[in-house]
């Protein structure tokens, strides 16, 4: 008898810090669900934040006043993985080089607005070198002495694809959309990102985008046929996935003990202060809660208390004296023991991360403005799986909402708090567990 050895495909996620730690929560996805599969994350510097799963391979250290120190170990060790791997998901986490679109360089010769200008750059950044364009890549590159989209497997069988997260992707979409239509497989977005994603390409006028002549958009890229390049199917909308191995019965059990009280613990737990509405929440939560106390006439007898770890008594001295931050692991345990968790009022971000996924999964009710999470988002979302009504809470679209909306819910009955909880945790079960998400990967990326 034979023994038979199969060999696992190889899959990168390459990053600069990797925001949320995401992609190693992904990676981690992969190597538990995906049996087909091995998968490591990539680099540039470790994380800031001390989170349980770590990078495999940092390329450098970071000293105290920013300068890089390489890891040639690490390097030499990931160029080898980065070389024989299948498949290669790149997170452009930085905005990308645009110096050609400054104002003053898309005018004629007499000053006015100048379409042929306007295309002329625009076909030039989606079309160049995208080491040109996007700086993670070149430094990659750079640093392990290969060329990612040449040298690697993936990058031969065109199987290197874009994860796309946060500000500079909300920014600076439309010139990525071209990078990516031009160079890269899938496309991979957050389901807040989705309404900008490449395949369409209708006019977005009042959205950010490169250079002075958003309203040029359409009739750039229909010119170049980029309808006909669109395809939807490779274009990939992922939720949120953290998983720390909480069994579903015991945080169902739980949920049951910590909503049978009369005192509900209202947390918030920013990273960045100004991007989640930091002062907003905490200045409306307060209001709302003097209301609740003061008003002789308001339905709940209910206690209230509104924590950060900032300001918890038990976790204030061991936030970091200049962020504020703390280990990811005392954040669990505040969320927890809390009942009510607010992730951010930003409706320009409109929706939730990681840190509303960790809630869901501890059994906290969850606020967050959600005003991007659209029908299209969803459905793309849960291709693939079974999924219920999305149970975050929307905080509206403006104070007067958040007020109105959280008033409005702290004055129900424990009883219907808890069951909000506990189809918070299903959702999350059906959605953002690793093994969800090992599905979409399988399912619609690592073909």
């Amino acid at each position: 008898m034979k023994l038979m050895i199969k060999i696992k495909k190889k899959v990168s996620f390459v990053g600069w810090k990797d925001y949320a730690n995401v992609m190693t929560e992904y990676s981690a996805a992969i190597n538990s669900h995906c049996d087909e599969f091995e998968s490591k994350v990539i680099c540039e510097v470790p994380h800031p934040i001390n989170f349980v799963k770590q990078h495999d391979y940092n390329l450098n250290d970071m000293d105290i006043e920013g300068n890089l120190i390489p890891r040639k170990e690490d390097i030499e060790s990931a160029k080898n993985w980065l070389l024989d791997s299948d498949h290669i998901i790149f997170a452009p986490e930085r905005s990308p080089f645009q110096e050609d679109f400054a104002p003053e360089k898309l005018l004629n010769s007499k000053g006015q607005k100048s379409k042929q200008k306007y295309l002329q750059t625009f076909n030039k950044a989606g079309t160049e070198n995208p080491v040109n364009r996007l700086p993670g890549i070149g430094r990659i590159n750079e640093m392990t002495g290969i060329n990612i989209l040449e040298d690697t497997k993936a990058g031969k069988n065109k199987n290197v694809h874009l994860y796309h997260t946060g500000t500079h992707y909300r920014n600076n979409f439309q010139l990525f959309n071209l990078i990516g239509i031009n160079h890269f497989n899938k496309l991979i977005h957050g389901v807040d990102l989705y309404r900008l994603s490449w395949y369409d390409t209708s006019p977005t006028n009042n959205i950010n985008s490169p250079g002075i002549f958003p309203e040029f958009m359409g009739l750039f890229m229909n010119s170049l046929g980029i309808e006909e390049k669109s395809k939807k199917e490779n274009h990939v909308t992922l939720y949120t996935s953290y998983d720390k191995n909480l069994d579903k019965e015991k945080i169902e059990k739980l949920i049951d003990k910590k909503f049978d009280t009369d005192e509900i613990i209202i947390f918030h737990a920013p990273t960045s202060k100004e991007m989640k509405g930091t002062d907003l929440i905490t200045s409306i939560t307060t209001q709302v809660i003097e209301y609740l106390e003061k008003n002789s006439t308001s339905k709940t007898k209910k206690k209230f208390k509104f924590i950060t770890p900032q300001t918890y008594d038990k976790t204030k001295h061991l936030c970091d004296k200049e962020t504020g931050w703390i280990d990811n692991s005392e954040i669990m345990k505040l969320k927890e023991m809390s009942h009510i968790y607010i992730d951010e009022f930003n409706p320009f971000v409109g929706y939730f991360g990681g840190s509303t996924v960790e809630a869901l999964m501890t059994g906290n009710v969850a606020f967050a403005t959600i005003n991007n999470f659209t029908p299209e988002a969803m459905e793309a979302a849960n291709k693939n799986i079974e999924a219920s009504n999305c149970p975050v809470i929307h905080l509206g679209k403006d104070q007067n909402d958040f007020g109105n909306i959280l008033l409005s819910f702290l004055e129900l009955p424990v009883e219907e708090m808890k069951q909000v909880a506990k189809n918070g945790l299903d959702w999350y079960y059906e959605t953002s567990t690793h093994k969800a998400v090992a599905i979409k990967f399988e399912k619609e990326i690592l073909l």
